[in-house]
């Protein structure tokens, strides 16, 4: 398989283009993507790729070449956030109180460039590709979904894209290892005895015992966690209290955490109990606590970096950064527990950061997407892993 990549990609740049624009028009929240995925299957029967669903809001797309041979599939995400768009452009949310803040629209599209190249070169496929365009990705279920229909059982190796405004348009960042942070639960919920403010003698203060509980998690990280080991607990919730005089009986806590390892995923987890069990008996007040898994790490398979490398080298004008580790989370990871995966970030020009309501990536960067997409299906078949 010989393909021109960046050429190619440019050639249906209004193609992509006008896909994104549709999508970034009618954004749906997580697993709710029944238009969008409507729209995919569409658009699969005009390129006349055959695709297996899952449910109403996940589609896996099949190209299957000339010969037998691996199988790799090519995954897109396709949900938006629950955020009031705030960027003025002509093709805007006309959805209230949604939007495509975290670059959904692009991957979707990038993705049926991708499906059409590939399409087009299927004769010199040796193995079968497959398109995953997957919903729920902003609540970290949708991989698992996915595989829970058993659409993806067969699946050699899994190739992943992020667009990012860290990085100028025609950049592309790759590491092998940990890339992306798993994430926890975090809610904490005190109950104490409510009464005058005047008498706090004659209550158990809900917010006195939460405060120390915020405080405490924090030590945890300062004081007890290998300082050369990323995690995080943020705490950003807290809802306690009806009016300034009365004592509040009930406090909700709620955040994240996140790490980067599983065996600091233990120690958070067995610090969390334990600081808000004994930090609440101090106080006098009830708790319940919930801190369990959420979402995976993701690590790049250390084998497919040089096919992810080779790949993007190959991307006619393309620059190639070391990918930073990232404390946001992502569902990706589920894939690379059932076969070998590698998750690649793609620059859409520095500008207002993801899950902002002003965020509007470069639509320049659109053949980029595309042309990583396909280049790394070539090199891994020219490869013959």
């Amino acid at each position: 398989m010989s393909i021109s990549h960046l050429e190619e990609a440019k050639k249906i740049h209004e193609y992509i283009t006008e896909l994104r624009r549709y999508f970034h028009q009618y954004p749906e929240s997580s697993t709710k993507e029944f238009e969008t995925t409507e729209k995919i299957r569409e658009e699969l029967k005009k390129l006349d790729i055959p695709f297996e669903k899952a449910g109403d809001i996940g589609t896996v797309g099949l190209i299957k070449g000339s010969c037998p041979g691996p199988t790799i599939a090519l995954r897109a995400d396709i949900d938006g956030l629950e955020i009031t768009e705030n960027t003025g452009l002509s093709y805007s949310s006309k959805i209230s109180g949604l939007m495509h803040a975290c670059g959904h629209d692009l991957h979707t599209a990038a993705l049926f460039g991708a499906a059409r190249i590939l399409k087009d070169h299927e004769n010199e496929i040796k193995g079968t590709v497959k398109l995953i365009f997957q919903p729920a990705e902003e609540i970290g279920r949708g991989a698992r979904f996915l595989i829970e229909h058993n659409l993806l059982s067969d699946v050699d190796v899994f190739f992943g894209i992020h667009n990012t405004p860290d990085l100028e348009t025609g950049y592309i960042s790759l590491s092998s290892g940990c890339v992306s942070a798993g994430a926890n639960s975090l809610k904490i919920s005190l109950t104490g005895k409510s009464g005058h403010a005047a008498h706090p003698d004659q209550t158990i203060d809900t917010i006195a015992a939460g405060v120390a509980i915020v405080e405490g998690l924090q030590h945890f990280v300062s004081r007890e966690l290998n300082p050369t080991t990323p995690a995080v607990i943020s705490v950003c919730e807290f809802h306690a209290g009806t009016r300034g005089n009365i004592i509040a009986a009930h406090a909700d806590i709620g955040g994240t955490v996140r790490v980067t390892d599983d065996a600091t995923r233990a120690q958070v987890r067995e610090a969390v109990h334990r600081i808000v069990e004994y930090t609440a008996k101090a106080h006098r007040v009830e708790a319940t606590v919930d801190c369990e898994y959420d979402t995976p790490i993701v690590y790049n398979d250390e084998n497919l970096y040089q096919v992810a490398f080779e790949g993007a080298a190959k991307i006619e004008g393309a620059k190639i950064v070391p990918e930073p580790l990232s404390m946001g989370t992502e569902d990706f990871g589920d894939y690379g527990k059932i076969a070998p995966a590698f998750y690649a970030r793609v620059g859409v020009g520095k500008g207002s950061p993801l899950h902002s309501d002003t965020y509007n990536p470069d639509e320049n960067a659109l053949p980029y997407l595309t042309a990583l997409y396909t280049s790394f299906a070539e090199t891994y078949y020219k490869k013959g892993l």
